[in-house]
């Protein structure tokens, strides 16, 4: 149907930035860590020799000499190291706490998408909703949408920004008439979306997520963050379920924990909500988004909402098919639309 036409989707996450264009009848994605190592050379010596043994990675040259390793070589750097990857994005939005935030997300979002293809060619990025658990003075989605567009538009972008699960609601909920519930599990947050035949009616966002069950798990295990984050995505858990590998129990754990504070915030945050949709039938809630992919998460996720009293009678609690790219084939969507 869109064939021909240029535009593309683009999930800003807090862990990985996605990209998806149509080709045809298929949709491309490129994927891309949003991390950063820096390794600064003590002598002249390790700074050439460090350069030559980057060869072949993404790296930026800092004008202190130093070396800021971008993407899964940051991480895989930092863990070498057994240190922690950082990141520009904090909580779904460019990061107060990194003084280089802005420059870095500037080359790893250029990296991702390039130059446009033609002046002003469509782009939908997505966006976080505040949160209903924290007032928070560090969390400022206008700036933060304000920064992504203006490094988008450097390359010949005419962007625009939708909510992160509104997105999620498109390319999930068309066989229900796009009504339903889309949850968003990211690194850095959990976003919802109660969407009524394409209407976004109620959308908000909670402060834990997949970097929580992380931050948690390694004061638990006392293993660095990244540590915990490459175990937690190449071992074998299952959601609060015991565990032989010490960083794999306080995951699973933690994961729980999360999984519990997720379904009864998603209750009170609805309970009595004023623009709630009174559904005729029982809806379909679906969920994605790299935390969801831990294995029984889903599962709990239902089981936690029925036991929280939640307000709204559940026909099913679905996984997205591809959890980790269907944000940003809703923006993909979203884009084609506009």
């Amino acid at each position: 149907k869109y064939e021909g036409l240029n535009m593309k989707g683009l999930d800003v996450g807090t862990s990985f930035i996605v990209m998806s264009s149509q080709d045809g009848d298929d949709i491309n994605f490129v994927e891309f860590r949003d991390a950063f190592y820096v390794i600064k050379p003590s002598t002249p010596v390790a700074n050439k020799m460090i350069e030559k043994g980057l060869k072949g990675k993404v790296f930026i040259k800092a004008e202190d000499g130093s070396f800021i390793i971008l993407g899964k070589d940051a991480i895989e750097k930092a863990v070498e190291r057994n240190e922690t990857a950082r990141r520009p994005m904090y909580r779904g939005v460019v990061s107060v706490k990194e003084k280089d935030a802005k420059r870095i997300l500037a080359y790893i979002l250029k990296e991702v998408v390039g130059e446009s293809s033609e002046e002003n060619e469509k782009l939908v990025f997505c966006v976080p909703a505040q949160p209903v658990d924290q007032e928070d003075e560090d969390f400022d989605v206008g700036y933060h949408e304000d920064v992504v567009k203006n490094i988008l538009s450097e390359v010949g972008y005419e962007a625009r920004a939708i909510n992160e699960a509104e997105a999620l609601c498109y390319a999930e909920l068309e066989d229900s008439d796009y009504t339903g519930i889309g949850i968003s599990c990211g690194a850095g947050m959990t976003n919802v979306c109660v969407m009524l035949n394409g209407e976004p009616t109620v959308v908000f966002s909670t402060t834990k997520s997949g970097d929580w069950v992380d931050r948690m798990s390694a004061v638990a295990s006392g293993e660095p963050d990244s540590v915990v984050q490459v175990e937690k995505e190449s071992g074998e858990f299952k959601v609060g379920e015991p565990n032989d590998n010490p960083v794999l129990s306080a995951v699973s754990s933690y994961y729980e924990r999360l999984i519990e504070y997720t379904a009864k915030q998603l209750g009170a945050a609805l309970d009595g909500h004023k623009a709630l949709p009174k559904f005729k039938h029982p809806i379909k809630i679906v969920v994605a988004g790299g935390t969801s992919k831990a294995n029984g998460y889903v599962e709990k996720l239902h089981e936690k909402l029925l036991a929280s009293d939640f307000p709204l009678e559940i026909e099913v609690v679905k996984h997205s098919d591809d959890p980790l790219h269907a944000v940003s084939k809703g923006c993909l969507i979203a884009a084609q639309v506009l």
